[in-house]
C-alpha cells in the first residue's frame, strides 16, 4: 500500500504530523505538501512556472517534499510516480478549521482529494473544527480506523471521503455518523480595506459576513454542521462527477434550433 499524504495549511502545519503519526505502518507512506499556507484554493493548480520541490523534515522527523504550489499540484506530482511512488490512497489533513457544507468547493484539503478521485483513486479529506485545535492529538486511533476502513472496503471509483471531527478528545466524541452536506457556511467573511483616493468608493471598508444558510437548522437540518455540532464525526462521501443527470434529461427540451435563430 503506496499512501501520499498532503494538506493545504503547509508542510509544517500539526495537522500533516497528526496524521502522518496515525498511519504509521499502515502503508509505504510519501509526504508532497506545500511549503506556504495554501488554503481556500480549491483545486487551482499552478501553470505559468515551472514546480520546485524541497526535501524537508517535518513532525517527528519524517522525510517529505515541501512544494512551492497547492494542494492539487502535490498531489498532481505523486500520481507522476518520479519523485515519490504512484499512489494506491491520497489522505489530505489534517485542516485546522472545518470543511462543511458549501466550503468544501473552496478547500484545497478537499481539493487535493477530489483530484486524486478524479484520477481514479480512492482519498480522504480530514478536518477538525477548530483553526487552533486542542484535542486532534489524542484522535490518531480514529484517523487511523477510518483509513483502515477505506483501505478495506475500498470506495466507488470516482468518489472520496470529506471526514470532519468534532474539536474534541477522542474519549469525549459521541461517535461517527454519515452526514450530507450542509449549505453556504455563516463563517464566510469578507474583509474590506479603504480606498486610497479620496472618494474614489462610498463602500465603507470592514468586516462583512457573507450571505448564509443556518447550518444547523430548517433545510439543513441533519447535515455534516449537525452532525459535528452534536459532538460526532461527520462523514460525507463525495464524488468528482460533477454532472447533473436530472437536468441533462430536461436539456432535450429545450427549444433551441439553430435554423430558426438564424432567421
Amino acid at each position: 500500500m503506496q499512501i501520499l499524504l498532503t494538506n493545504d495549511d503547509g508542510v509544517h502545519a500539526p495537522g500533516l504530523s497528526v496524521l502522518r503519526r496515525a498511519l504509521e505502518g499502515l502503508g509505504e507512506i510519501s509526504t508532497i505538501a506545500p511549503d506556504h499556507n495554501a488554503s481556500a484554493v480549491a483545486r487551482g493548480i499552478t501553470t505559468d512556472r515551472a514546480l520546485r520541490l524541497s526535501h524537508v523534515a517535518y513532525g517527528d522527523g519524517w522525510a517529505g517534499l515541501a512544494c512551492d504550489g497547492t494542494p492539487c499540484d502535490c498531489v498532481r506530482i505523486g500520481l507522476l510516480g518520479v519523485v515519490t511512488p504512484p499512489p494506491d490512497l491520497v489522505v489530505a489533513g489534517v485542516n485546522a478549521g472545518p470543511n462543511m457544507g458549501a466550503d468544501v468547493t473552496y478547500s484545497g484539503t478537499v481539493g487535493a482529494a477530489f483530484e486524486a478521485a478524479l484520477r481514479g483513486l480512492p482519498a480522504i479529506a480530514f478536518s477538525v473544527d477548530s483553526r487552533e485545535p486542542r484535542s486532534l492529538e489524542t484522535c490518531g486511533a480514529l484517523l487511523r480506523a477510518l483509513t483502515e476502513r477505506v483501505v478495506e472496503s475500498g470506495l466507488p471509483h470516482h468518489s472520496f471521503l470529506n471526514v470532519n471531527l468534532p474539536d474534541l478528545p477522542l474519549s469525549d466524541i459521541v461517535g461517527v455518523r454519515s452526514a450530507r452536506l450542509g449549505g453556504a457556511s455563516c463563517h464566510d467573511r469578507v474583509l474590506l480595506e479603504g480606498q486610497g483616493e479620496a472618494g474614489a468608493s462610498s463602500q465603507a471598508p470592514g468586516d462583512y459576513v457573507v450571505t448564509c444558510d443556518d447550518p444547523v437548522a430548517g433545510e439543513w437540518a441533519d447535515t455534516d454542521f449537525e452532525v459535528v455540532v452534536a459532538g460526532f464525526v461527520a462523514v460525507t462521501p463525495l464524488r468528482a462527477d460533477l454532472l447533473d443527470v436530472e437536468q441533462l434529461a430536461r436539456l432535450s427540451s429545450w427549444d433551441l434550433d439553430l435554423e430558426r435563430l438564424n432567421v
